[in-house]
C-alpha cells in the first residue's frame, strides 16, 4: 500500500461538492457497482441518517468469485447537505471509523483505500470537483 493510501486513511477525505445531496447519492448508487479492485467489488448500505439531510453509508467488499457470503464493510461514508444547497463528502480516518469489522475484513486498508480512488476520481469524471489527474485505483 502506498504511502498516499496510508494518509488517506488516517486522514480521511472531507471535500465541498457543489451538488445537491439526492443527486449525490444516485451517483454513488449507479457508480460504486462498478467500483473494484483484487477481485472484490463494492455496494453501500445505507446506515444512520436524516432522510435529505444526512445520510452514512457503510461501505462494504463483495468476493466478485460469485460467493454466497455476505458482504463485509470496509469502511464507511458520510454525506451532509449544507446550507447553501452543497454537499459535504467525508470519509472519516479510519480510527474514527466506528467500523470494527473493517480491520478484521480490510487489515491493510487495501480495498477502502482503493474504494477511496475510485470514489474521488468518480467525483473528478463528473466534475465535481478539480484534479490534475486521475488516481491510481490499485
Amino acid at each position: 500500500m502506498s504511502s498516499f493510501t496510508m494518509a488517506l486513511l488516517e486522514d480521511g477525505v472531507d471535500v465541498m461538492i457543489a451538488s445537491d445531496l439526492s443527486s449525490i447519492i444516485s451517483l454513488l448508487d449507479k457508480e460504486v457497482r462498478n467500483f473494484s479492485c483484487a477481485g472484490h467489488g463494492y455496494s453501500l448500505t445505507p446506515g444512520k441518517g436524516t432522510v435529505g439531510a444526512r445520510w452514512q453509508m457503510m461501505v462494504k467488499s463483495v468476493n466478485l468469485a460469485g460467493s454466497k457470503a455476505a458482504p463485509s464493510p470496509v469502511g464507511r461514508i458520510e454525506l451532509e447537505k449544507q446550507e447553501d444547497g452543497s454537499v459535504q463528502f467525508k470519509i472519516p480516518p479510519r480510527a474514527e471509523q466506528k467500523v470494527p469489522e473493517a480491520q478484521e475484513t480490510d487489515p491493510d486498508g487495501r480495498l477502502f483505500g482503493s474504494f477511496i480512488y475510485q470514489t474521488i476520481n468518480v467525483l473528478k469524471r463528473h466534475q465535481l470537483i478539480d484534479l490534475p489527474g486521475e488516481l491510481p485505483t490499485e
